[in-house]
């Protein structure tokens, strides 16, 4: 018997070609890892979708732990004409997960929405293919989305997250290049964008090993090549669970915003993007793991973060606030106290904004 190589293990595909829908004008692509009691609601809001043109559902389990692929090879069993599986044999991480995702997709567009996250407007995939069929300088269309997450033993949801966070100002549309650069406002579960842009962003590198997110790399190669639009009304609700990459704890996001520090990096060196324009964005990463680092205790990412707001954006790094960090990450007392100030500032934040 051959052994099958690591590639090979990871791109094992479970599906019935003999009813398996031929020509899908849009692929919705569906990234798991260990989201048992989430995946059959994300599976439930793609099939109530109101289309006049066929799809398809590529499930992409991660290698999970628990029942996950038991579950979407059930959903495969029970839509062989709609839904692929690709399980694999061995964990390959978030963006080789989401790539292999793309790259597997037949359609002309691509619908993303991850494992534990769900739609909620069965209007939502017409509306944005309609769109893209009509506008050829468009590359991906996003929209509004309800976020919920999970505190004090319950779930609460601030609705249409987009207009909160905004308030008046438009979410930026057209040619965002600069403005996605210094902060990602696209949230992957609601983007429908163009399969063969998608898998030239692959090409030209948008997703390599040590990024820590998928979505802000992708949508940034995006928006070099094309226009990005926005549609202003929630289409998804977005989960943010317990263990999840953005929800656990000070030391994992510090390790998050030292992914996303690389992946600017490496979007600015490829697309030559100005000194000036590098460090605007830089900044608004160095200093939230700054901070992430301070409370969860990493020095080496402490000390690192310290060193480039010095060098790069003084006029922060010389604020009473930031030269008392390093005497104060000295005091386990002093860190611990501002840290219980922090977290009890982020409870009554999110108390006043989720219900």
């Amino acid at each position: 018997m051959t052994k099958l190589t690591e590639e090979d293990a990871a791109n094992i595909e479970v599906s019935d070609r003999a009813v398996l829908t031929e020509y899908p004008l849009a692929s919705v692509i569906m990234a798991t890892y260990n989201q048992e009691e989430y995946l059959a609601e994300a599976v439930e809001g793609v099939l109530l979708q109101s289309v006049d043109f066929p799809i398809e559902i590529l499930i992409g389990d991660d290698c999970s732990t628990d029942g996950t692929r038991a579950l979407a090879l059930r959903f495969q069993q029970e839509h062989p004409g709609l839904i692929r599986v690709i399980p694999g044999t061995v964990n390959i991480g978030l963006l080789r997960n989401y790539a292999r995702l793309i790259r597997a997709s037949r359609g002309a567009f691509i619908a993303s929405c991850d494992g534990d996250d769900v739609w909620i407007d069965p209007g939502k995939l017409q509306r944005q293919v309609d769109w893209l069929r009509l506008h050829a300088d468009t590359g991906a269309v996003h929209t509004d989305f309800d976020h919920i997450l999970w505190r004090r033993g319950r779930w609460h949801r601030l609705r249409e997250y987009q207009k909160h966070w905004y308030g008046r100002l438009p979410v930026p549309q057209g040619h965002v290049f600069a403005d996605l650069l210094r902060r990602n406002f696209i949230q992957i579960s609601t983007v429908c964008f163009r399969g063969d842009l998608a898998r030239g962003c692959l090409d030209d590198g948008a997703l390599q090993d040590g990024y820590s997110v998928n979505d802000w790399p992708l949508c940034l190669h995006m928006a070099a090549h094309s226009a990005i639009a926005y549609m202003p009304w929630a289409t998804t609700l977005y989960r943010k669970v317990s263990g999840s990459i953005t929800n656990s704890g000070y030391a994992a996001r510090a390790s998050v915003f030292e992914g996303q520090i690389r992946m600017i990096d490496d979007v600015c060196d490829h697309f030559s993007v100005t000194q000036a324009d590098r460090i605007d964005a830089l900044k608004r990463l160095y200093r939230p793991m700054l901070s992430a680092a301070f409370f969860g205790r990493d020095s080496m990412r402490f000390d690192r973060a310290l060193t480039w707001l010095r060098d790069c954006d003084p006029a922060y790094s010389k604020s009473w606030r930031i030269r008392l960090l390093p005497l104060l990450a000295k005091s386990p007392v002093a860190r611990c106290v501002l840290r219980r100030i922090q977290d009890r500032r982020v409870r009554n934040r999110e108390a006043r904004e989720y219900r």
